[in-house]
């Protein structure tokens, strides 16, 4: 039975370690979030239906290299696309910064 407690004990700070990876500052990443991660984004109302999307098409497709990648998405709009903000981080990773700044538009010509 101790031993039982111990490890319960154990896997419950693995997973509070492994959540802290996509919730420090609020940063989440879209190529390592689950749906329930992406739905629990703050200030964001996104629908399980995209969540599910963007984590199918990364299975799918592999990373996203960049913000574009993600208006390959099914279901995810110009609009959606600027509401999310997707940034590259500096290793490289997509990520939704609450801090970032928006990103500038897509040029249309």
């Amino acid at each position: 039975m101790k031993h039982l407690v111990i490890t319960l004990c154990l896997a419950a700070l693995c997973l509070l370690f492994a959540a802290s990876a996509f919730a420090q500052d609020g940063v989440v990443s879209f190529n390592k979030a689950t749906v329930e991660q992406l739905m629990a984004i703050d200030d964001i109302d996104i629908p399980e239906e995209l969540a599910q999307a963007i984590v199918d098409y990364r299975k799918a497709n592999g990373d996203y290299k960049s913000a574009e990648d993600m208006l390959k998405v099914p279901g995810m709009t110009q609009d959606f696309m600027e509401e999310l903000n997707p940034q590259v981080a500096d290793d490289g990773d997509v990520v939704y910064d609450p801090d970032a700044e928006p990103a500038l538009a897509p040029s249309k010509c």
